[in-house]
């Protein structure tokens, strides 16, 4: 690292140069500010300024400079000047916000140089290491990234058709009751997997700042009806009663409705998970010194009381609490926070101790605008027989989509490559076409594009839904650049695509 020296004195510097070349430490001169600032970032060590290179013109240049830095990096500063008072006053002027300047009063020791200088260069190391941290931290976090969105999607491919499997078995005139319990068992067990592939993905999303909110006023008892709604299955599975407190109308908070739910269903999952089989879950909805209050409680096993502070921490779990019997990634509570604190709010956990229950509260703040939201009824989604092409390498994938869609009335073409899918859209010229992403020969992008670069009446109005396990904002995107009409994931609810294809 360079030792960058500001003088307009060429003797002062050689003098320097020297004491500091004993030592092993290499320096260079500058004989203006404006000189130095373009050598300003990481390869330099430290900078020792003279009082008489603070000339005015390079002031405001030099500081924007500093501020440009790296967040990691605070550039050590020696400042040599003359008398004390003096010094500390044009440091003050200078540089009321810095905290790395040491401040020399001339004369100047050769020995309080160099050992100045060697503390400088030591505290920089620091700061690169600090970098170097930083750096393979950021390279950790891609890879996990990476990673994760690989893993979301090869569990994804295959619960496509275990899920389309289930919902073709459901369409059965089948009553034997082992039947139906195994069914109901492989439903349950897809969904749960599918719903901890997506809280993963969403964790990670939520850390690295890449979930955008479609705020709007919403009824929060409302949305806690919904999201216990969505969780009656698990409930009535554990025999659990639950008594739920939701004024109508409930306080309204500015919030998006789909993140909301699933922040609350992930409290009311938590209740469920972690309360014996007949317990109690209380569910309530207040506002309270202009906020709007939501808190769940349950009289299950309870939190130590060393785990309160650190319950809403990624991948934790109590040993004693969240037993593994219980199953889980310890990622739900996490997942809540963000989500909450995503819309300005709070969460808090209490608990008596083990044994005792525990209780969540989420606190938001109260929209109190005029502003009312009016939700138009769905239209009724109708059948109609249409031709669709399905574009999937994968066989099972493939034909369980196929007798789904023959299940609705559909005509079915399919092709198991990117290549033999575009001959057969071009030839048979489909209503729909259901295209994975990862196909070979010609990935799903490519399939889109070539087909909507055609230039007819077809290619323009044909309905493209790429269907697949990638499910990253960017893998949103890049498909309806590529000419997608709609992004879905795997696996997919067979009712969503009846609904897709009815409209």
């Amino acid at each position: 690292m360079n030792v960058v020296v500001v003088t307009p004195n060429a003797a002062d510097h050689s003098l320097a140069a020297g004491f500091l070349r004993e030592e092993g430490i290499h320096s260079r001169r500058c004989a203006t500010l404006g000189e130095a600032i373009p050598l300003v970032g990481p390869g330099m060590g430290c900078l020792v300024i003279v009082e008489e290179a603070l000339v005015d013109a390079d002031i405001d240049a030099f500081h924007a400079a500093l501020q440009a830095q790296a967040p990691w990096s605070d550039l050590p500063l020696l400042l040599i000047g003359g008398h004390q008072s003096a010094l500390g006053d044009l440091f003050q002027g200078l540089f009321p916000h810095s905290g790395n300047v040491t401040l020399l009063q001339r004369p100047i020791h050769p020995v309080s140089l160099v050992s100045s200088v060697k503390v400088a260069l030591r505290a920089r190391m620091r700061q690169l290491e600090v970098r170097d941290l930083l750096a393979q931290r950021e390279q950790a976090v891609r890879q996990r990234d990476e990673f994760l969105a690989m893993l979301a999607h090869e569990l994804r491919n295959p619960l496509a058709p275990i899920r389309n499997a289930v919902y073709l078995m459901g369409t059965m005139d089948n009553e034997d009751k082992l039947f139906l319990k195994c069914r109901t068992m492989i439903d349950k067990q897809a969904r749960h997997i599918t719903r901890m592939v997506d809280d993963l993905l969403d964790v990670s999303r939520l850390e690295l700042g890449k979930v955008e909110l479609r705020l709007q006023r919403v009824d929060l008892s409302e949305s806690a009806a919904a999201a216990l709604d969505s969780c009656s299955s698990a409930i009535i599975g554990q025999k659990h009663k639950v008594n739920a407190s939701l004024p109508e109308p409930g306080p309204f908070v500015r919030a998006d409705p789909v993140r909301l739910e699933q922040a609350i269903c992930n409290l009311i999952q938590n209740a469920v998970k972690f309360t014996p089989e007949g317990g109690h879950i209380d569910i309530e909805v207040a506002g309270e010194g202009g906020k709007a209050v939501l808190s769940v409680a349950d009289n299950g096993v309870g939190i130590h009381p060393e785990m309160l502070e650190s319950v809403f921490d990624l991948f934790t779990q109590d040993s004693v609490t969240l037993a593994r019997t219980k199953g889980g990634l310890g990622i739900g509570l996490t997942l809540v926070k963000r989500l909450v604190e995503l819309h300005g709010g709070t969460i808090s956990a209490s608990s008596e101790g083990l044994g005792a229950g525990s209780r969540f509260e989420v606190r938001l703040p109260i929209d109190s605008s005029a502003e009312e939201f009016v939700q138009a009824p769905p239209a009724k989604a109708e059948d109609r027989r249409k031709r669709v092409l399905v574009i999937e390498d994968g066989g099972d994938t493939r034909e369980s989509l196929g007798l789904l869609l023959s299940t609705w009335h559909h005509e079915v073409l399919f092709a198991g490559s990117g290549p033999e899918g575009l001959d057969r859209a071009r030839e048979e010229r489909p209503d729909v076409a259901i295209i994975d992403i990862g196909l070979p020969g010609l990935d799903g992008y490519q399939v889109a594009s070539r087909i909507r670069r055609e230039g007819s009446e077809w290619s323009k109005h044909v309905t493209l839904i790429a269907l697949t396990g990638y499910g990253q904002a960017n893998d949103r995107a890049r498909a309806l650049d590529a000419g997608f009409d709609v992004h879905v994931l795997k696996p997919v609810d067979p009712a969503e695509l009846r609904t897709l294809l009815a409209s």
